[in-house]
């Protein structure tokens, strides 16, 4: 039995924004979608996801799913005008499928919502409390500066269960095994946002949560951003990140230059006009166990060009690091790699990505695998080879999708 109370909001008697966080931890993220069987079933045959946690599945109320890789954990909810939503509120309709919610724990619901209203916040739902017999668990939501992004705030220190109240676990012995994929967290989300909206983002969420600048290179000006320019590529990158709190993941805004072409942010502005959540990073431990085995499962990675594994630069780099060209074309892996000195040791940082194809229709949202041998940002050549690949895969699966038409 779950009760839901509203609860009364405190007043703010302490400043509104500290270098500190008040975040704790990345919860989830939600999805909402207008067929929910069949991303469920992508996650879950395709990516090794674990089915554990549901409510609605008797159409009474709108399907909301809860799916876990390692510490990953997605909500998968059915698109509905309908505020029977838990920990969550719908997106405004019409609205295409979307990743829209990112939660995050924390500690006194009403009194962070109160410093976040005094920020001038807008308050999708107030502050909320829900009573099982594991214990209570608050929240409220949020609605980010950026699109249609929104902020679930869950404090669930009091409460003991493994998963949310108002979700019945689910146990099926049908479920993938996702150990193979090897995934162990949320490494960064990736925003896209309209031209010149950068710097207005970060100054949200160093007020509210107390973001800071990560800066993508040395000397780096949070209100120029990491640029990267060229044939086909026009792109400004800016990361933010709470110091110390590795489990919040980092954010990443991705803007498109101007006078460079239609573009992979481009296109999703399209339909996510006032921009929103393109791609999440899924840290890994072994990215080339991980890639065989969605491979296996039936996912499409984006492809690398013969041209990068055989830059006479980049197959040094490639040997340097203990690994070979042919090895990391086989999965399309890209390598990006760096030398510090430490007490006059040399140490080598190692990066790993891939991009997986799309989740959704539209040009909308998709997956990232990542691994990180003690580097911490993102490597300028694998950004630009990673844009590429993607603006191909895009390219390609667009016309799939016509001849799928012309044929029909």
């Amino acid at each position: 039995m779950v009760r839901r109370i509203h609860m009364p909001q405190q007043q703010a008697d302490t400043p509104p924004c500290t270098m500190s966080s008040p975040l704790i931890r990345l919860s989830h993220i939600s999805f909402q979608v207008s067929r929910p069987q069949r991303i469920i079933t992508d996650l879950v045959t395709k990516y090794r996801f674990k089915l554990f946690a549901a409510r609605g599945l008797d159409g009474v109320v709108p399907c909301q799913v809860a799916l876990r890789h390692g510490k990953v954990v997605f909500i998968v909810s059915e698109m509905s005008e309908s505020s029977a939503l838990l920990y969550d509120s719908p997106v405004p309709s019409p609205s295409p499928d979307t990743a829209c919610n990112i939660s995050y724990e924390v500690e006194d619901v009403p009194r962070l919502c109160q410093r976040l209203v005094s920020q001038g916040c807008s308050v999708l739902m107030p502050p909320t409390q829900l009573h099982s017999d594991a214990g209570p668990v608050s929240y409220c939501v949020v609605k980010s500066i950026l699109g249609d992004i929104r902020h679930t705030l869950i404090d669930r220190t009091r409460y003991t269960a493994a998963f949310l109240p108002g979700f019945q676990p689910l146990d099926k012995e049908d479920n993938a095994d996702g150990a193979l994929a090897n995934v162990s967290h949320i490494d960064h989300v990736t925003y896209a946002c309209p031209r010149g909206a950068t710097p207005q983002v970060i100054e949200w969420y160093r007020k509210c949560f107390g973001f800071q600048h990560f800066p993508l290179q040395e000397g780096e000006n949070e209100n120029q951003g990491f640029e990267i320019s060229g044939p086909q590529i026009g792109l400004r990158l800016t990361s933010i990140e709470c110091t110390g709190r590795t489990e919040l993941g980092k954010i990443v805004m991705a803007e498109s230059l101007p006078q460079q072409g239609v573009n992979q942010i481009d296109q999703f502005l399209r339909h996510h006009k006032e921009g929103g959540i393109q791609h999440v990073g899924l840290l890994t431990l072994d990215i080339f166990q991980a890639v065989a085995a969605l491979i296996d499962s039936g996912v499409l990675f984006a492809g690398q060009p013969s041209a990068y594994y055989n830059d006479p630069q980049k197959k040094a780099e490639i040997l340097r690091a203990g690994f070979t060209p042919q090895r990391l074309s086989q999965f399309g892996i890209l390598l990006d790699s760096s030398t510090e000195f430490q007490d006059k040791d040399q140490i080598q940082k190692i990066l790993l990505q891939v991009f997986a194809e799309p989740l959704f229709a539209k040009d909308s949202f998709y997956l990232e695998l990542i691994e990180r041998r003690g580097a911490q940002g993102f490597g300028e050549g694998n950004i630009r080879a990673l844009w590429r690949s993607m603006q191909d895969m895009m390219h390609d699966l667009g016309q799939n999708a016509q001849e799928g038409e012309i044929t029909q």
